[in-house]
């Protein structure tokens, strides 16, 4: 299994925390129970840090985090302003 999905496994209750690139806020990321729920703060700033992300492994991205992540039971959500996608 996935080592993000065993993590999320142990977590109970509420978690909240924010995803900075540089000193600018990029994202914040509240679980709650079986819900993910990731605000973009910043659009701009949470694309660079995705194309970040992507190049710096350079191949051995885990393709199948998501679904892993939702075997585990959770729901996740992306929300910026009033606009909402559930992956």
């Amino acid at each position: 299994m996935d080592f993000v999905a065993d993590i999320l496994r142990t977590i109970l209750g509420r978690i909240h925390f924010m995803i900075y690139l540089g000193k600018s806020p990029a994202a914040e990321i509240e679980i709650i129970d079986k819900n993910i729920v990731v605000h973009i703060l910043n659009p701009l700033i949470a694309l660079e840090l995705g194309v970040e992300e992507l190049f710096s492994k350079k191949g051995k991205k885990d393709i199948n985090m998501l679904e892993n992540i939702r075997k585990a039971g959770y729901k996740i959500k992306i929300k910026y302003k009033m606009f909402e996608i559930d992956l």
